[in-house]
């Protein structure tokens, strides 16, 4: 554990955030491989994969889901991204999480204020967006639901949610919006360079 770690006493969470098509799994392994010689045993949460069956059901259905449906799935991703952390040396984890609205990041924050929450935006046009979903398989997520996501979206204001980051993706290679997530991650969560 670093002595930042030691000091803060505090679990570290990286919530990769943003829409449905923005690569936030993507980029989840590939800071995994990143960091694997600093942070070996850093854990990842698919937080799609922690959502109800009912909610799975509905968006597989093409229904966006409302808040109602969003409330217990987000304090899941809270508590199992803290005990990933928590089975770690470093304390240190990842979770992937839409956390579209302020509201959701709150719920995150306060279902468990032993760990220190930093949610790290990858923000993409409608239309960027649109070209991503449209060519990928096997999601519950279809490109005509985005509407529901994009009149959903909160993006934070960084004076305001100091722990937040907000990566824009438009007109850019995969390996500078890596590069870019990375350096947020060294910066403003590890406290490295």
């Amino acid at each position: 554990m670093t002595e930042k770690h030691k000091t803060m006493g505090k679990f570290k969470v990286i919530v990769l955030a943003g829409t449905a098509g923005t690569g936030k799994s993507t980029i989840a392994g590939e800071l995994i491989h990143e960091f694997k010689d600093i942070y070996p045993d850093l854990k990842f949460i698919e937080g799609d994969d922690l959502h109800p069956p009912a909610n799975v059901e509905k968006m597989t259905r093409g229904i966006p889901l409302n808040d109602d449906d969003r409330w217990d799935w987000l304090k899941k991703v809270a508590v199992e991204s803290t005990k990933a952390a928590a089975s770690t040396k470093e304390h240190l984890s990842i979770v992937a999480c839409s956390s579209l609205k302020k509201k959701y990041r709150d719920l995150i924050r306060h279902t468990c204020p032993e760990s220190e929450f930093h949610f790290i935006f990858l923000y993409a046009s409608k239309i960027e967006v649109l070209k991503r979903l449209k060519t990928r398989k096997g999601h519950f997520m279809k490109a005509d639901m985005m509407e529901s996501q994009f009149r959903d979206l909160e993006l934070p204001d960084i004076n305001d949610e100091t722990d937040c980051d907000i990566v824009p993706l438009d007109f850019k290679t995969f390996y500078q919006i890596e590069k870019d997530v990375t350096q947020v991650v060294k910066s403003k969560v590890l406290n490295i360079e």
